[in-house]
């Protein structure tokens, strides 16, 4: 059974369960019950994956336009509080209980003026269970009773905590922050978990990855997953060899995990289980990522501890065994289901250091969604090649990749050759992350990836060619001639090497002048020329899989397009193509001649071969 079918039947199988799911109100306190002064406790793990319980007390309700924007405002105390350091990061989705009836999860923590003790914003359970019931045959809505109604006070959601002097002097609002959805990385280090988060800026990208020559709409936006106002727990534990964790034990109060990948470098986020019903719960009390229908990785995870800090506590935890999908991610929860695995792209790196001969490799399972995969393949591409090479710095990287899937005619495969006097591991990557995007934003068929591999060899030397010369026999020709020219090439910092040819100019060109190029590498489209027009799925792969790396010198013949507006609107005629395996060919050199219908009369350019020792 292919991905897609599995996604349909697990969507029927929640949407059959929904039908007959008959919420008993004995079970929930809603908003219509809610009251000024009513007492509870909520539930949330501070510490070794116990389950504490801390105090609250309702302040009052929020009560917005709508639906999504109601909450309720409750004072929180105990020592579970006290030893987090009041709402940490990780509590969000902590179930809150009145007289042993949920009303909602713990959602934002709270600044107010005229509170001293912490307080939060519980998201009421309406349109929590609206999550788990998606066909909404349970008509919950509810309205508050007006005197639990905190009339004039507006909620102002901020993404930390606010300046204790504006909150003063605003005494009508409540400051709220998401009790946030920390990510946790410990597969990520350094700038490896920088660029997950923060991504690459214009000024940082590297020219020339391979949508620049193909001409695509779409290239990859490396954003950030801090665009999606997700934060990065600033320390990782240590993965535990075993959890003792399984989903039995998941109840209202446990910890839950949404994984981005997992495997040998994982990226999820930890928060709190609201509610169960069977198998299917609500948890976290806002959205992940608002990503809507979703099929994410549900995991255990467990907490180690609860560490206080200055801007905000957090939960120190690492994500467990995949448990379940997180099928839902909306305003109000996250839901989903124990048992249905969701299939996820097999990603494979593979790290050869030739100068240590040390060879690393990472298998890691990645989520199928195309708008985060860009900074997942630049985070793992970074990761696995700083952790191999010890280093960061110059060199020469050999990259083979294989993309795999089921709705692809055939595996696209291609290889390319880089270097860089400042970084090395920007371009492999960065490369990749391009091809896959060129591919699942394509306008034909969904290529429905299973697997991306990359195998990567690097070397610290700088190995290069430079194209230093380039003259041709004459500087004027009639249609028909054949061209010869003469190039000189140096490697880095080594030896000269003369290469010649010849290059015929066709008997029907015309045009008033022609130009003589040689490059390493592919090119940008000339004034005269058109993007390539793709026919399908298959086109654009071959398009990919063909298009020269830069270990091909190309030396090419271009004419004035006739029927261009523009008298310097060039085209390629024809071309003489030498591959430098192992070597990159970089610079470029061009001669102009002229153009006549009669062959010119001018005696024949003297012959000046040179001969060099072969590389």
């Amino acid at each position: 059974m292919d991905r897609r079918s599995l996604f349909v039947c697990c969507v029927v199988v929640i949407a059959a369960c929904s039908t007959v799911l008959a919420y008993d109100r004995s079970e929930f306190l809603f908003l219509d019950e809610i009251e000024v002064g009513m007492t509870g406790v909520g539930k949330t793990i501070v510490a070794q994956d116990v389950i504490d319980e801390f105090a609250v007390e309702v302040l009052g309700i929020i009560d917005q336009p709508g639906t999504l924007s109601d909450f309720i405002a409750v004072r929180v105390s105990g020592e579970a509080i006290g030893r987090s350091g009041g709402i940490a990061q990780g509590m969000s989705g902590s179930p809150v209980y009145i007289d042993g009836k949920l009303i909602g999860a713990l959602s934002r923590a709270g600044s107010w003026s005229k509170e001293i003790t912490p307080i939060g914003l519980v998201t009421p359970i309406e349109p929590m269970l609206e999550v788990i019931d998606t066909a909404s045959a349970a008509q919950l809505a509810s309205a508050p009773s007006g005197p639990s109604v905190l009339r004039d006070v507006a909620v102002v959601e901020r993404l930390l905590p606010s300046d204790p002097s504006l909150v003063a002097a605003l005494p009508d609002a409540i400051f709220a922050y998401p009790v946030a959805t920390p990510l946790i990385a410990p597969g990520l280090s350094g700038r490896s978990r920088d660029l997950l988060m923060d991504g690459v800026t214009a000024q940082e990208a590297p020219d020339g990855w391979i949508g620049d020559f193909l001409d695509v709409d779409v290239e990859p936006a490396f954003d950030g997953l801090s665009a999606l106002h997700l934060t990065l727990l600033p320390m990782a534990a240590a993965q535990p060899a075993a959890s003792s964790l399984d989903a039995g034990g998941l109840e209202p109060g446990s910890s839950i995990g949404v994984a981005l990948t997992t495997g040998d470098l994982s990226i999820g986020a930890l928060g709190t289980l609201t509610y169960r019903d069977g198998d299917t719960l609500v948890g976290f009390g806002h959205p992940f990522i608002a990503n809507g229908a979703s099929q994410f990785p549900m995991t255990t995870v467990s907490i180690i501890d609860t560490l206080k800090s200055f801007d905000a506590s957090f939960k120190l935890g690492t994500l467990g065994d995949t448990v379940g999908t997180i099928f839902e991610d909306r305003t109000a929860a996250i839901g989903g289901r124990i048992g249905p695995m969701t299939d996820t792209i097999e990603l494979s790196l593979g790290v050869h250091d030739l100068d240590r001969n040390v060879t690393e490799s990472y298998e890691v399972g990645m989520i199928d969604e195309p708008h985060l995969i860009p900074e997942i393949l630049l985070a793992t591409g970074f990761e696995a090649i700083d952790t191999t090479l010890d280093r960061i710095g110059p060199g020469t990287v050999e990259v083979t990749y294989q993309i795999l899937g089921d709705g692809m005619p055939a595996p696209l495969e291609r290889t390319d050759i880089f270097l860089s006097s400042v970084d090395i591991a920007v371009y492999p990557p960065w490369q990749l992350a391009g091809i896959v995007a060129f591919l699942q934003y394509n306008a034909f068929d969904d290529p429905e990836i299973t697997r991306i591999a990359a195998s990567m060899a690097v070397t610290e030397e700088i190995k290069a060619i430079r194209i230093n010369h380039l003259e041709i026999d004459d500087w004027i020709y009639a249609p028909g001639d054949t061209i010869r020219f003469r190039l000189e090439l140096q490697t880095y910092q080594g030896d000269m090497r003369v290469e010649e040819g010849e290059i015929v100019i066709p008997e029907d060109l015309f045009s008033d002048y022609v130009i003589v190029r040689a490059y390493g590498g592919p090119r940008y489209l000339e004034g005269g020329e058109t993007p390539a027009v793709f026919a399908d799925l298959a086109d654009m792969i071959e398009a990919v899989e063909t298009l020269p790396s830069y270990d091909r010198l190309t030396v090419e013949l271009f004419a004035i397009d006739p029927y261009s507006p523009y008298a310097d609107a060039l085209y390629g005629v024809t071309e003489v193509t030498y591959d430098f395996p192992g070597y990159v060919v970089y610079d470029e050199w061009e001669a102009t001649a002229l153009l006549t219908e009669a062959p010119p009369t001018e005696p024949e350019a003297e012959d000046n071969t040179q001969t060099a020792p072969n590389w």
